[in-house]
């Protein structure tokens, strides 16, 4: 699993770990604002693709 404090911000913090041990890394990271818990095969995953969403190629229904 993984942490993201600040994400996308310049002082962005990521801290991994398994659910024995982010406890104690979230506390030795003095984390202790709003962060994006991710949890999950996607962070090993190496077939992800980043969005499209915003890319100016992407359409859909509401936007051509």
């Amino acid at each position: 699993m993984a942490v993201v404090q600040r994400a996308t911000w310049p002082n962005q913090l990521i801290v991994r770990g398994t659910l024995d041990d982010i406890a104690d890394k979230i506390k030795q990271a003095k984390i202790k604002s709003t962060a994006i818990i991710i949890v999950g095969r996607v962070l090993t995953s190496t077939d992800f693709a980043d969005s499209k969403l915003y890319s100016p190629e992407f359409s859909h229904g509401f936007r051509s």
